[in-house]
């Protein structure tokens, strides 16, 4: 069976799913951080990312007091304003993912998890918090690494 093709018969669990080889990612060594982090296009800049997050959330956000329509639009709109920014700075070999959540402050708490595959050689991350007196606002920029 070639890399594409459709077995006939179940697989393993009952899926019809091509079989792939396992995925290694190999083991993150931080002596060799610098080297590893650095792909053919550059090194992710995760400081410049850390400061479009601020200054578009501080921006976006000071003044605003916490309403749910509002907050949602505002959530997307920060996203898409973030991203365009990271865009800019015109990281080669990187994908860019961006996921901005709005929420009223009070005394509640708050987890907030994602899952994906990633490499930890190559690809990062840059989060931000925000915070003023009625709301909260929390945004994550993932660079994953591609070839």
């Amino acid at each position: 069976m070639e890399g594409g093709e459709t077995p006939s018969e179940p697989g393993p669990g009952g899926s019809r799913l091509p079989l792939q080889k396992p995925f290694s990612a190999g083991i993150f060594s931080p002596d060799k951080a610098e080297l590893c982090l650095a792909g053919p296009g550059g090194r992710f800049p995760v400081a410049a990312v850390d400061e479009i997050l601020r200054e578009v959330l501080g921006s976006a956000l000071r003044e605003q007091r916490y309403e749910p329509g509002p907050c949602r639009e505002a959530a997307k709109d920060i996203a898409e304003v973030v991203k365009a920014r990271v865009k800019a700075l015109q990281v080669p070999r990187y994908k860019i993912v961006v996921v901005a959540h709005i929420g009223q402050l009070g005394q509640q708490s708050l987890q907030i998890s994602s899952r994906c595959l990633w490499d930890p050689h190559t690809d990062t991350f840059s989060s931000y918090v925000f915070k003023n007196t009625s709301l909260f606002a929390v945004a994550n920029v993932y660079g994953v690494y591609f070839e």
